[in-house]
């Protein structure tokens, strides 16, 4: 899909087989990542996705990632000069663009590549020829030139280089290919992150952004657009001379040439802006668009949206609506959580879906943190037990799971779609729930079995018929902190009054509490 929405100057990937496409390159790239199972992804070098389910078979995951890296300014920049299919000949040049940047004995690598072995492969890695890359100082360069041995059996009309530059941590920092490229390009460059949160008075400038013309010399025309605002809320933008546009602004760029923006937000009341900047041109095969986001440090909560871009945030948020709080959304794939989310929200709504990894090792230390300053969390999802504790995902973390979802991960996939909250629990009292059809997500395939783990934790939900733990809510004994931790979906709920009834119930609970006060006088049910 990805391959479809960007090209070659933005998105390029290669296939490392085993077995009948394989090679040992392509081996050594597996052992080198330390893959196993399949599908295996790495963007990047770094960011790594094991398994899949149907919902990520139609991209939104793989695409959220790419997405969140597209506006990074890349240090260096590399451009393959010229690549013979009949001899195997290639030369590149890595040119610094960064002042401050320093690549010190990392790796160099060309990919050879064959696009369409067959109407199912495509983008086989054939052979890799690797050299070290040292290089500082913008403006300077770095050549590099290799010959492959090309076997008659491939075909030479769909041969490529993919060249790519690599740290010794295994980031890749940069990338080029001997792809033909658009003629008129542009790229955005944004060094900063795109969500934001600050006072719901004022006005709020961002940092500046550039944009880039990578193609022929043109003419563009950039214009901002709210995408979803409260009543009230304006922005505008600023160009790089410190005019105020409300407007499109039009302007031209040679090849090569950059220009920087940055935005002016207004708010009016607690709340959050989506909007973006669209530059466009009647040369640019696709306008090129620069999302961000505001959020008020004063919303009643924060929805955190790490569900792999499979859309589920929309329960959530109309849920909230339903109840008239105000709240902010956070969405992962664009950006990690910052520090300004860790000192402004104390409640937050985290949305895992079915996303993998379900909590990655940053998102962790930023819960723990979160946690251990006594604030509050609500997290659903049918996967997080078994991501955290199964040893099957890559992504074990079993004293997080325990230690602060206070739960004992039982069995995934329970087979049970009917849910009863248990009488007396100041939650789930009185609340049956339905996952499956209605106007739910309809997404549940693995909802989980999990118990308390602790005197912390209190089992809140069972499934029906069944003393299986469906859920579990906590009070830290230690910091205060609150936690309320479903595992199946709140997406799935099969109608909106349950949705809305459950959230209030949640978020009632989750009302503030001290450090040091300890546990509610509360006790568990008789069946607990």
């Amino acid at each position: 899909m990805a391959s479809q929405t960007y090209d070659h100057s933005e998105f390029v990937s290669v296939r490392y087989y085993l077995g009948t496409h394989g090679c040992a390159e392509s081996t050594a790239r597996y052992r080198f990542y330390g893959m196993s199972g399949t599908p295996n992804l790495m963007f990047n070098g770094t960011h790594q996705i094991v398994g899949a389910s149907a919902a990520d078979a139609q991209g939104g995951q793989y695409m959220d990632v790419v997405q969140s890296r597209y506006y990074d300014a890349a240090p260096v920049r590399i451009v393959v000069d010229s690549f013979d299919p009949a001899t195997g000949g290639v030369t590149a040049t890595v040119t610094m663009y960064s002042t401050d940047y320093t690549l010190s004995d990392d790796f160099f690598h060309f990919i050879l590549i064959e696009d369409g072995v067959n109407t199912k492969d495509t983008h086989v890695t054939r052979a890799i020829i690797s050299d070290t890359i040292s290089l500082e100082g913008a403006g300077n360069e770095a050549p590099f030139n290799a010959s492959f041995t090309i076997d008659p059996d491939w075909n030479q009309a769909n041969l490529r280089i993919i060249a790519i530059v690599q740290r010794q941590d295994k980031e890749i920092v940069q990338a080029g290919s001997s792809y033909d490229l658009p003629t008129s390009s542009v790229r955005a460059m944004v060094p900063f992150s795109r969500v934001k949160i600050g006072p719901s008075s004022g006005v709020d400038e961002t940092e500046n952004f550039t944009v880039m013309n990578l193609g022929q010399a043109g003419s563009f025309t950039i214009s901002i657009v709210i995408d979803l605002a409260p009543p009230g809320w304006t922005v505008d933008f600023s160009d790089s001379d410190g005019v105020s546009h409300i407007g499109p602004l039009s302007f031209d760029l040679n090849s090569q040439e950059s220009t920087t923006f940055k935005a002016n937000v207004t708010p009016d009341s607690a709340g959050y802006i989506r909007y973006h900047f669209e530059v466009t041109s009647p040369t640019l095969n696709k306008n090129l668009e620069v999302p961000f986001v505001y959020i008020t440090d004063d919303v009643d909560a924060l929805l955190v949206d790490d569900d792999g871009g499979n859309g589920y945030g929309q329960y959530f948020t109309a849920a909230l609506d339903d109840l008239g709080l105000s709240y902010g959304v956070w969405d992962l794939s664009s950006t990690k959580l910052s520090d300004d989310v860790a000192s402004a929200m104390d409640l937050l709504i985290w949305n895992v879906g079915l996303g993998y990894p379900s909590l990655d090792a940053t998102d962790r230390v930023f819960v723990a943190e979160h946690l251990d300053a006594g604030k509050s969390l609500f997290i659903s999802g049918q996967d997080i037990g078994w991501d955290l504790v199964s040893g099957q995902s890559g992504n074990t973390d079993v004293a997080f799971y325990e230690g602060y979802l206070h739960a004992d991960y039982i069995s995934d996939d329970v087979n049970r779609y009917d849910i009863d909250g248990v009488t007396g629990d100041p939650v789930s009292h009185g609340l049956t729930l339905h996952i499956r059809g209605g106007d739910g997500a309809n997404n549940q395939d693995y909802p989980s079995r999990v118990a308390r783990v602790d005197n912390d934790g209190f089992e809140m939900f069972s499934y029906t018929g069944q003393d299986w733990g469906a859920g579990v809510r906590s009070v830290d004994s230690v910091s205060g902190a609150k936690v309320v931790y479903i595992a199946f979906g709140f997406e799935a709920i099969d109608n909106a009054a349950d949705r809305s009834a459950l959230l209030s119930a949640v978020i009632d609970w989750l009302g503030p509490q001290l450090p040091g006060e300890g546990m509610s006088p509360e006790t568990p049910p008789p069946s607990q």
